[in-house]
């Protein structure tokens, strides 16, 4: 009975030390990186190197959203993701609204970044896309390899079209579960310049309205009941358009106190893949499509 034992503990043991993708359950149970460090290197990156403008944009304009492409050795999904933004020629940029990777290392974030890099064989267009880090990005210490491939989580996109409209995007860490002190004060410092802007929209990877069990999105869930009411109630204050989200691994959609929350479905889980396309012009309308593979 006790050598039994002495097997079951060795063998837990092994499971929280292992390196082994599969096998860092500490690393998935344990957030070993802090929202409020990371926050600070993503402020600190954009005070370094700006935050990005796109302009010369048409009055009305697509974006694209994805979410959850979960890469461990293949990128082929958002490859083809990326490819069908870039050969829209009314779409300007595309989102990944988390949870880039699925496991441990770097490879996934190579591969990510290898999907994103222009290729004027099959695309028509240099459109940027615009990542923010999700839970599984801070799971099994990948938090690091995040930064060193895309530098910020935290940061504003203006875009500036034709006629001098100028349309604000605001993109969040929440790969915690929560957005933290510091960045909820970044982001009410910009939204105090919200009417200098037609339209606004905000994006993060934590769905806040979570109603059913799914384990796919165990331990992580929503945010903690207070911060999720001062967040909405800061979303409605400041008249934003819509909110952006992922997580969940499906499609859904729901409307509090004027604004739009919607959430984009998985990019790389079951056989039916799909994404998000936003119009954004006089008004906002979206629409799911399924990947083409």
């Amino acid at each position: 009975m006790k050598k039994v034992t002495y097997i079951i503990l060795l063998a837990l043991g092994l499971m929280f030390v292992s390196s082994c993708n599969r096998l860092d359950i500490l690393g998935m149970v344990v957030n070993r990186s802090d929202t409020e460090a990371r926050v600070t290197d993503w402020l600190d990156w954009n005070d370094h190197n700006g935050m990005p403008v796109i302009d010369n944009v048409p009055d009305e304009y697509r974006f694209y959203s994805c979410s959850d492409t979960h890469i461990n050795d293949d990128n082929s999904r958002f490859a083809n993701y990326i490819t069908a933004e870039r050969n829209d020629s009314t779409a300007v940029f595309s989102i990944i609204a988390g949870d880039l990777a699925n496991e441990s290392g770097e490879n996934p974030y190579i591969l990510a970044e290898a999907a994103m890099k222009y290729d004027p064989a099959i695309h028509a267009d240099d459109d940027p896309c615009f990542p923010i880090i999700g839970n599984h990005d801070v799971y099994f210490d990948c938090a690091d390899h995040y930064k060193n491939h895309f530098h910020t989580s935290t940061y504003a996109v203006t875009v500036e079209t034709v006629s001098g409209l100028k349309d604000l995007y605001l993109f969040l860490d929440s790969g915690n579960g929560t957005h933290g002190e510091r960045q909820l004060k970044w982001l009410e410092e910009q939204l105090a310049k919200r009417d200098q802007y037609r339209h606004c929209f905000v994006i993060s990877h934590n769905w806040l309205f979570r109603t059913t069990y799914n384990y796919t999105t165990t331990p992580a869930a929503n945010l903690p009941e207070d911060e999720m009411y001062a967040f909405m109630h800061l979303m409605s204050e400041n008249r934003v358009d819509m909110v952006v989200m992922g997580h969940f691994h499906y499609c859904d959609a729901k409307t509090f106190d004027g604004v739009k929350y919607v959430m984009t479905d998985n990019l790389n889980d079951g056989t039916k893949p799909s994404y998000m396309v936003v119009t954004c012009g006089d008004k906002i309308s979206y629409e799911y499509r399924d990947l083409k593979e």
